[in-house]
């Protein structure tokens, strides 16, 4: 018998049971040797111990928010004071989805409104949800008779992001039996359970004897250094391009109007460059185009292709780039100028782009793509397809839809998509396309060349079950460690 076997054993021989908290308190063991020592009582029915269902709730930082009011209740709460709201003026994207989906409201003509059921809603002050998330709140180890009653709503808060429960079983009374009492009365010694120095020096291990080292008992778990899921799916898709001949390449994160969307003949006036989905910068306000070729050819571009006044000002607006297509099309430039001989050039970039989004599950204001171009001759649609499926089958993505699409940079264009059956939901891969010859003539490069452009999103990838399953693009800001050393494998 072990000696932290015979320590349990008579502390329950004296006191009769024991909850887990008194035995660690008493016997003054480390909780996995005192776990190892139950478990191996247990299994030779020396003592019984009853379990009691139990579930770990953590809630999100949005979650925490929500305590004082859920998106769709403060809503209803401005739509009752007011009577009617044009749907233009709500900035509360999760309150308006949640609040359709309750039946709380109805949109007629761009006019939000009051249904029946929101007034109903509005008088009576209790949403179900939140009463669960107090209760959550409150008590974060939950009994399995606290989770039934208001399981559906946990339900739909897990849904949401917003709660994570996970089940476990605790031991909530240990007592000794027949059997352990008499092993106890045989009085067989507890052999030592390690050397020491003392131990060799008084030979005690020779009355004692020594016990046989168990290989499979229960240890501290030891968290080994691993990388952020983002950089390792990153890594993942750099190390595909790479093996498919693509050579990485990059640019700057803040960046001039002019590569960000003039380049690339997105007109001046086009929504995209509005406030609402991009960061405009105060501090520079302006950057410097330095390439005045390339600066005069994009005017004629614009002037000639969509019969508007052209500013060099509003071109050289400092932004945050809002996609790494800017990379693609400052080096379209430096192909062209440093005029390349082998064909075809394949080039890929990663990195951060910025759009200021309504942040929901699958978005998010920084967002991470991957970039790529070929540059060649007699290059077809067709190349472009089998080089997409060529790398989605390379990470093992399966049952890719390639589907007809329309970007303003691109003609003819696609979009590469996958169903994920875990949030009923279409999720956009991939968008790209040929780059149309405005732009390639605009970049000095030779009218026989062709340029595959395409980007994707590297987040949503981890949204897929098949990859890894995220619930949420929130978790990737979290900074929970215990998420991070206990987080899944990336299956690609």
């Amino acid at each position: 018998m072990h000696e932290y076997e015979r320590k349990v054993l008579e502390f329950l021989s004296r006191n009769g049971m024991a909850t887990m908290e008194e035995l660690e308190e008493a016997i003054a063991m480390h909780k996995d040797s005192l776990m190892w020592a139950i478990e191996s009582l247990s299994a030779r029915k020396e003592i019984s111990v009853k379990k009691e269902e139990r579930y770990a709730a953590t809630l999100s930082d949005e979650a925490n928010g929500y305590l004082k009011g859920f998106p769709e209740e403060k809503l209803i709460h401005e739509i009752g004071q007011k009577g009617k709201i044009p749907a233009s003026e709500i900035k509360n994207s999760i309150g308006i989805t949640w609040a359709k989906r309750n039946g709380w409201i109805s949109i007629s003509n761009g006019v939000v409104t009051l249904t029946d059921a929101g007034k109903k809603q509005l008088s009576s002050g209790r949403y179900p949800q939140k009463d669960a998330l107090k209760i959550i709140g409150e008590s974060k180890n939950m009994a399995a008779g606290d989770v039934k009653p208001i399981s559906a709503e946990i339900s739909e808060l897990s849904k949401r992001g917003l709660v994570t429960l996970k089940q476990h079983n605790l031991i909530s009374e240990i007592s000794i039996t027949k059997e352990g009492k008499g092993a106890l009365e045989k009085g067989e010694k507890a052999g030592l359970g390690q050397l020491s120095r003392e131990v060799i020096k008084s030979r005690k291990w020779e009355s004692f004897g020594l016990q046989q080292y168990d290989i499979k008992a229960p240890s501290e778990k030891a968290y080994i250094s691993r990388l952020h899921p983002l950089h390792e799916i990153t890594d993942t898709i750099r190390k595909a391009w790479v093996e498919m001949g693509f050579r990485e390449v990059s640019g700057p994160i803040i960046e001039s109007a002019f590569w960000n969307f003039d380049a690339l003949f997105s007109p001046q006036d086009h929504p995209t460059r509005e406030m609402q989905d991009t960061f405009f910068l105060s501090n520079p306000s302006t950057l410097k185009i330095k390439d005045m070729e390339a600066l005069d050819s994009v005017k004629k571009m614009h002037v000639k292709g969509w019969r508007e006044r052209w500013s060099e000002e509003a071109a050289g607006r400092a932004i945050l780039r809002t996609h790494n297509t800017s990379v693609s099309a400052r080096w379209i430039r430096n192909v062209a100028k440093t005029q390349e001989k082998e064909m075809p050039v394949k080039l890929f970039s990663t990195g951060s782009v910025f759009r200021n989004e309504s942040v929901d599950y699958k978005h998010m204001a920084e967002l991470h793509q991957y970039d790529g171009i070929i540059i060649g001759d007699k290059l077809t649609f067709a190349n472009l397809i089998d080089t997409l499926k060529r790398f989605y089958a390379k990470i093992g993505l399966e049952n890719v839809k390639i589907m007809p699409s329309y970007f303003p940079f691109t003609e003819p264009s696609l979009q590469a998509l996958y169903y994920d059956e875990e949030h009923g939901d279409t999720i956009e891969l991939t968008g790209g396309g040929i780059i149309r010859k405005e732009i390639t003539k605009a970049m000095g490069l030779d009218k026989d060349k062709t340029v595959l452009a395409w980007g994707g999103g590297i987040d949503r990838l981890l949204l897929n079950k098949r990859v890894f399953g995220m619930d949420s693009l929130l978790s990737l800001y979290k900074n929970n460690i215990g998420w991070l050393r206990n987080r899944g494998e990336i299956k690609i």
